[in-house]
């Protein structure tokens, strides 16, 4: 099972709100539901959608390295 923390950012899988990236604003673990907020036409709007319905979006920091 996926783990979740409020905060995080996930991409809806399917369906209406598909490719959308969303923040974390609440997860209620008894129903595998996630409350995320997302931007629809400009505007911020609280969607309501399963566990295994979104991707979490894994955001890799490069390291500088220095060269003498």
């Amino acid at each position: 099972m996926p783990t979740f923390r409020l905060g995080d950012m996930v991409r809806v899988k399917s369906g209406p709100f598909a490719a959308i990236t969303g923040r974390i604003e609440g997860i209620n673990q008894a129903r595998l539901l996630l409350k995320i907020n997302v931007n629809i036409f400009g505007l911020p709007q609280p969607i309501k959608i399963g566990f295994f319905d979104v991707d979490k979006l894994e955001f890799n920091q490069l390291s500088s390295t220095k060269e003498d």
